[in-house]
């Protein structure tokens, strides 16, 4: 119960902090509720491919915040 408080905590400041786009916003929900690549690019009209290279744009965004938000706590500094 924790951890699923803390992961969606993560998730929305995530989501309010980096600007996604409609598909990457629609694919990070999809991925939260455990869709599989085939399901999701059946429910958006997009190839397995396509989804996949949002997915790794997210991964890209995703670490990129990653890294400002340890760079604020003075745990990283780039």
């Amino acid at each position: 119960m924790v951890k699923e408080l803390s992961n969606k905590i993560i998730y929305e400041d995530f989501k309010s902090k980096v600007i996604l786009t409609d598909d990457e916003t629609k694919i990070l929900d999809m991925l939260i509720l455990k869709y599989s690549i085939v399901k999701i690019s059946d429910e958006c009209n997009m190839s397995e491919r396509n989804v996949s290279r949002i997915i790794k744009e997210i991964k890209r965004k995703y670490g990129n915040y990653k890294t400002i938000e340890l760079a604020k706590l003075g745990v990283f500094t780039a």
